[in-house]
């Protein structure tokens, strides 16, 4: 009796044990399973985005800017990279279909269906962990489709959208920078003058030099390669390219005549030497992609954000992070510093949460914030520096006094997302650039 109950048991025992390995070897080899893209993701996309992210059929403009109909549009996303090979983390589609339910970035969004099973979503992130590869699939661009109509006389009828807007020193022209190079506008008519060419595909911020006869522009390839043209102005003529940055230039700050700093999707800021061409520094710390750059008046001090939600401080003299402040609760687009010597630095910041908020970076503090009623895309002091104007994600701008917080003003100023904006160097009034190539100028009471 013994035997056959000791027989029993090691047969269940051995039984028990096979099962556990086929499973393991079951679970194995699923995950090692290349993932397909036109059987496995594409469906995903196509029944749960393509409704509000795409070009065709009724839609006549992707939702945020971001179109996930084309490998092309994938490419172009104005927030960030998409779909980072490799990096998951670093994607922003996985960024918002993971997020909890009722956030207000999770996507698709409550009033647009259920969010993503735990199915789909992790065979997205083994997709993108295998390098994401579309396979032949390259998708429905509609290059000859405009993403909105716009009866401004100043603008073609195609044109990308507008993603950095800066003044020449003197006040006479505008930059704007978008997918089809710099472009460049006398002002105050807003009468296109010409275009510059740029090397990189994607161009995200630019900026002039302190003494207004340089133009950097930043941008790159996603996922590949980073890179900032430095021009002459007003000749516009390429000096030098400048290519360390493992991603696309998001942001640049002129720190003097000879020096600048860069921000990218890749997470890293680089500090340059434009005599040599040469990165001197660079900033580590930033989890994900950093979108914004601005210097205190001592420069030696430089606050950065951005899709890792932070504010952070930096001492370019040691190179080292001072202070890390998490109040927003939303990847940040902008940062601007108050004009105004008097008391400590004040930095006001513009987030996907609907916030504005305004720090004392010097002693790491938030002093403030203004809750609007769009996301804030662009942010930028007016003048005297007695209150802010944000440009929004409903094409909108808002003011906002930073003592109150209380919102003054609101303009209905574009059709679409307002991306960027720049601020007149002597009459205070503002140039509003946004989805296909809209430019408006303001005058602000």
């Amino acid at each position: 009796m013994k035997y056959t109950q000791h027989s029993n048991l090691a047969i269940s025992i051995f039984s028990f044990i096979f099962v556990l390995m086929s499973a393991s070897l079951a679970i194995s080899a699923e995950s090692e399973t290349e993932i397909n893209f036109e059987t496995q993701i594409l469906p995903i996309l196509q029944n749960r985005c393509f409704s509000c992210h795409s070009t065709s059929g009724n839609t006549t403009k992707p939702k945020g800017g971001v179109q996930l109909d084309s490998v092309k549009g994938i490419e172009m996303s104005l927030h960030g990279a998409v779909i980072v090979a490799g990096e998951p983390e670093d994607s922003l589609l996985y960024q918002r279909i993971t997020l909890p339910e009722g956030d207000t970035g999770i996507m698709p969004p409550p009033d647009e269906g259920a969010p993503l099973s735990t199915e789909e979503i992790d065979r997205i992130r083994k997709w993108i962990e295998q390098d994401a590869d579309y396979g032949e699939w390259t998708g429905t661009q509609s290059e000859s489709k405009p993403l909105m109509t716009d009866t401004h006389p100043h603008q073609p009828t195609v044109m990308p959208p507008i993603t950095s807007l800066a003044f020449s020193h003197d006040g006479k022209y505008v930059a704007a920078c978008s997918q089809a190079g710099v472009q460049v506008y006398d002002f105050p008519a807003l009468n296109p003058q010409r275009t510059i060419a740029v090397s990189a595909r994607n161009i995200h911020d630019l900026a002039f030099s302190p003494d207004g006869d340089r133009l950097a522009v930043g941008g790159g390839n996603p996922a590949t390669e980073g890179i900032i043209e430095i021009f002459s102005w007003p000749e516009g003529k390429s000096l030098r390219i400048l290519r360390e940055h493992r991603d696309s230039v998001t942001a640049i700050a002129w720190r003097d005549a000879l020096s600048l700093v860069s921000a990218s999707l890749d997470r890293d800021i680089i500090l340059w030497d434009l005599r040599t061409g040469t990165a001197v520094q660079r900033l580590k710390g930033h989890s994900r992609g950093v979108s914004s750059l601005c210097f205190l008046d001592d420069k030696e001090t430089l606050v950065s954000t951005g899709v890792d939600q932070s504010v952070r401080v930096w001492d370019l003299t040691s190179g080292t992070l001072i202070r890390n402040m998490n109040n927003h609760t939303l990847p940040v687009h902008d940062l601007a510093l108050r004009p105004d010597t008097s008391g400590l630095p004040m930095v006001v910041s513009a987030g996907d949460d609907r916030t504005v908020r305004f720090w004392q970076p010097s002693i790491g503090r938030m002093v403030k914030f203004a809750r609007l009623k769009a996301a804030p895309l662009d942010v930028a002091w007016l003048n005297n520096g007695a209150r802010i104007v944000a440009t929004c994600a409903d094409g909108a701008i808002r003011f906002v006094d930073p003592e109150s917080v209380e919102v003054t003003g609101e303009i209905q100023v574009l059709k679409g997302w307002a991306y960027a904006l720049a601020v007149h160097p002597r009459d205070g009034s503002i140039v509003v650039g946004g989805l296909n190539a809209q430019v408006r100028r303001i005058i602000p009471d």
